[in-house]
């Protein structure tokens, strides 16, 4: 008989690295079942995800032990947690040093030439990794030629609507559709829930952002038939109620994708709840906000960035052209019963301190619902880390400096990277829960004001310095 080779995917669990209440959150589960829909014709797939059920470095090496694997995939989306990569190729080799380890997600795609050092990795996949998967797992049980790209070169998929859906029954899903990925804002509408990635790319290239990096300036889109037939599946099938749409940049995909996808989900009466949570604000316009409130939009999270116009111009380079107009667009968000959660970052090499203060106060002002305000962060390959490397401005000189979202690690003549850490979580709490907002951050977040009220202490608690 032909030997059947096993294929283990797994998500490594982030508090093997550290138990950070606002970093750690659970993965979209929908990635490692399309790996596996990919090829579970060759070979029998076991998905693994360490992370949503909080595994011990012991439970997850006695399911390495008890699947016995010949191949085993590990995805690690965040350089943050670039760590749990290591330890878990670790445990692998250490059950079996036979078990070829193939590594792929974001952190490989966007830190190749860290990764590489580690001995215990066999493959490493970059970029979208569905076709090199398929193509080098062939190769390694003898059916195929040696991937062409994915593993020295990064791997882009052109033609989206002709990926199989996710193999979701890999998985036990209903316990993932019935538990939100963390406490946050813009979290599902309802339970139970569906996270929904459907465009890849994004061509505006902001200096902070990886996106381009991992999925390149090109926009492409999945059918949007396609996708509403599965949002009806996933409803019959789980119970589904509401959906986050987590595209990069869902309005920015050509041939009126928006419109239509919106418009199908009208027309086949899907009656989700659904909140967008990466939208372009200048891109929203009547005809647009009409069909997302019409299609079940319940809130929408737009990138504004800065509230300093030489800040976005030159520096973010966002293109926003005009600030003033942001209100007006916020305005007519709510006016159709969605809410608008906005984005801003503080602390770029060469804003000044005073261009930090307008930001705030533009956040402030600005007529969203929630804000949120991010530290600038230095991610490795973007024009932003390479900006902050040639002025001298990181707090770390090491080539692959270890990134944590809630801390800056930038410094200026003006400001140190702990005052910019300090500020954004006090403006933050400050703003977000003033007396006359704070009701509706709750009702945003989903939660009651005393739970809310032991998040912002814990926010607190960790600016350890």
């Amino acid at each position: 008989m032909t030997k059947r080779y096993k294929l283990l995917l797994t998500y490594p669990n982030q508090r093997w690295q550290k138990d950070d209440t606002n970093t750690v959150w659970d993965m979209n589960p929908a990635t490692l079942c399309l790996l596996g829909a990919m090829v579970m014709d060759i070979v029998d797939v076991k998905i693994v995800d360490a992370q949503f059920h909080n595994m011990t470095r012991e439970t997850f090496a006695k399911e390495i032990e008890n699947f016995s694997p010949d191949f085993v995939g590990i995805s690690v989306m965040s350089s943050e947690y670039r760590d749990i990569l290591d330890i878990s190729a670790e445990i692998v080799k250490s059950i079996d040093k036979n078990i070829i380890v193939i590594a792929g997600g974001v952190h490989v795609t966007t830190n190749y030439n860290y990764v590489i050092k580690n001995k215990n990795i066999d493959y490493y996949v970059r970029g979208e990794g569905e076709y090199v998967l398929r193509q080098l797992i062939r190769y390694l049980i003898g059916q195929g030629d040696f991937p062409s790209e994915g593993l020295q070169n990064q791997a882009f998929i052109q033609d989206l609507s002709q990926l199989p859906w996710p193999a979701y029954y890999l998985t036990n899903f209903k316990a993932y559709v019935e538990r939100p990925p963390r406490p946050s804002s813009g979290g599902p509408p309802l339970l139970p829930y569906i996270r929904m990635t459907t465009t890849r790319g994004c061509p505006f290239g902001c200096s902070f952002c990886q996106v381009e990096i991992i999925s390149g300036k090109k926009v492409r889109s999945r059918n949007p038939e396609d996708v509403v037939d599965e949002l009806a599946f996933l409803k019959r099938e789980y119970g589904v109620r509401s959906v986050l749409f987590e595209d990069d940049n869902l309005l920015m995909a050509g041939g009126k994708y928006a419109q239509n996808l919106f418009s199908l989900m009208i027309e086949k009466s899907l009656d989700l709840k659904w909140v967008g949570n990466a939208f372009a604000l200048f891109l929203l316009n009547d005809k647009i906000l009409d069909l997302m409130r019409d299609s079940g939009c319940v809130g929408v999270n737009v990138a504004i960035e800065s509230g300093n116009e030489r800040v976005l111009r030159e520096i973010v380079k966002k293109p926003i052209k005009n600030l003033n107009k942001v209100p007006e667009i916020i305005e007519k968000i709510k006016s159709r019963g969605m809410f608008c959660i906005a984005n801003f970052v503080i602390g770029f090499p060469s804003e000044k301190w005073e261009e930090i203060r307008e930001t705030i106060h533009f956040a402030e002002h600005c007529g969203a619902d929630y804000i949120k305000l991010f530290v600038a962060v230095p991610l490795y390959g973007t024009e932003l880390y390479r900006i902050s490397r040639e002025m001298g401005t990181l707090v770390s000189n090491d080539e692959y400096p270890n990134i944590d979202w809630r801390y800056s690690q930038i410094n200026s003549d003006e400001w140190t990277a702990k005052d910019i850490s300090i500020l954004r979580a006090y403006e933050w709490d400050r703003i977000n829960f003033a007396p006359g907002r704070i009701k509706r951050t709750a009702e945003i977040w989903r939660m009651s004001i005393d739970e809310l009220s032991s998040i912002r202490k814990k926010t607190r608690d960790n600016l350890t310095f």
